[in-house]
């Protein structure tokens, strides 16, 4: 028995005498300064801070450390440690920095933080700040923190994306999100916007009353109408940042960003000018009696952002038929239009029969647009034959009218076929 209290005592001094040795090399750097949320803290020769420092939940804890080293030093790492959350096991309330070197006689500042969550329960924690490297026992400092529950707190909990968070190109995308109020008081006239900023796309909507925790455990939540975004026709492939901000207690706001990808999509192609030209014709198809003239209406828009020339020429299948235009260069202006009139003669010899009559229009030498018609001849009518080019002239003024109007109805349609998509895509 004897001989094992000896042993034991043996031991005890072999330990003493190595952790010394540890001590001593840590001995080699000294805390200089502790900062939390810009506020020095001091300390008592035990290691405990003298005062609690309150913070609120939800908020970012700040803390900068400053260290002087009285020799060289290698592979210095600084942690900071909140232990006693209960979902710690997902989200670790902890920072560290990278191992870095220290010169004699100089002294480093590092800055680390944590992000303090709203689930925080309302009580005391340590916030333990260490400082080791691969040899020496940790210098260690604790900063007492009391959490408090904040006066005015929203988080943004979550978005809803539909059809997804990949969209395509002229497509839009439907969206609601979902706030949570951990303050002590209700919030009023909440506008929460979703935007993405590289396309310049942006919806908003309010929420009328989020109401504040009815005990320090509970988080109201709130969850906004869907709120549409109409990503553009043109929008190039890649992904976006997707924001979403939450504006609440006049000039407070939260943030939280997402991706989104945008794929190719098949309305957009910049490169094809009849996207940017609007046609209407009347009538395609016209009879005639051998020895008279018809006469086609084309109406031409040009709903592209720049000025633009069009070349028109008509051809028919027959050498019984002759052809004219009353022009062949059209120039139009963002948002003109014009009428162009093609005339189809008959010569009296000419049988009777459908005839096609084809129209091109060209911009910068491609075709973009290709007009089928058709031109019936009838037999020859002495009674018909004098009046022939006063009814031409006169069907066409009517028919130039008509045009006008359905000019005007394929571009108000297609202004809104975007909106069309969407009700295509989601009702």
């Amino acid at each position: 028995m004897k001989k094992l209290l000896q042993m034991i005592a043996l031991l005890a001094v072999v330990f003493a005498i190595a952790a010394s040795a540890a001590f001593a090399d840590t001995a080699d750097l000294e805390w200089t300064t502790i900062e939390v949320n810009g506020h020095d803290i001091s300390y008592s020769a035990d290691g405990t801070a003298d005062e609690m420092i309150a913070v609120e939940e939800g908020e970012t804890l700040e803390v900068e450390i400053g260290l002087e080293a009285f020799a060289d030093v290698e592979d210095v790492q600084v942690e900071i440690e909140i232990s006693g959350y209960e979902y710690d096991d997902y989200n670790d309330l902890e920072d560290e920095s990278h191992a870095f070197d220290m010169e004699e006689g100089t002294t480093k500042y590092v800055d680390l933080e944590i992000d303090l969550p709203v689930q925080l329960d309302d009580d005391e924690y340590y916030l333990r700040i260490r400082v080791s490297d691969k040899n020496s026992l940790t210098l260690e400092q604790i900063v007492r923190l009391y959490v408090e529950p904040s006066r005015h707190g929203i988080e943004i909990a979550d978005l809803v994306l539909s059809p997804g968070s990949t969209v395509e190109a002229g497509r839009s995308l439907l969206a609601t999100v979902e706030l949570q109020n951990f303050g002590d008081g209700d919030e009023e006239d909440v506008k929460v916007t979703i935007a993405v900023e590289e396309l310049g796309i942006s919806a908003s909507d309010y929420i009328d009353n989020l109401e504040a925790n009815e005990n320090s455990a509970s988080v109201s939540y709130e969850t906004t109408e869907e709120l549409f975004l109409s990503i553009p026709d043109c929008a190039a492939a890649g992904t976006y940042a997707l924001k979403v901000t939450a504006e609440y207690d006049e000039y407070e706001t939260t943030t939280a960003s997402y991706s989104l990808t945008v794929t190719e999509g098949n309305y957009c192609d910049n490169d094809d000018d009849s996207e940017r030209l609007v046609i209407a014709v009347g009538p395609e198809s016209q009879n005639v009696n051998a020895g008279s003239e018809a006469v086609y209406a084309i109406a031409l828009s040009n709903e592209g952002t720049s000025s633009e020339s069009y070349t028109l020429s008509v051809s028919v299948g027959s050498s019984d038929l002759s052809t004219s235009l009353s022009e062949s260069l059209v120039v139009l202006e963002s948002s003109e239009s014009a009428v162009v009139y093609a005339y189809v003669s008959a010569d009296s010899e000419a049988s009777e029969g459908d005839y096609p009559v084809t129209i091109l229009v060209e911009n910068d030498g491609k075709t973009i647009e290709t007009l089928s018609l058709t031109l019936e001849v009838e037999g020859d009518s002495d009674a018909s034959e004098g009046v022939s080019l006063r009814n031409g002239l006169e069907i066409a003024l009517i028919v130039l009218v008509v045009l006008l109007v359905i000019v005007g109805l394929i571009i108000g349609f297609s202004r809104l076929r975007g909106n069309e998509d969407e009700e295509q895509t989601y009702y």
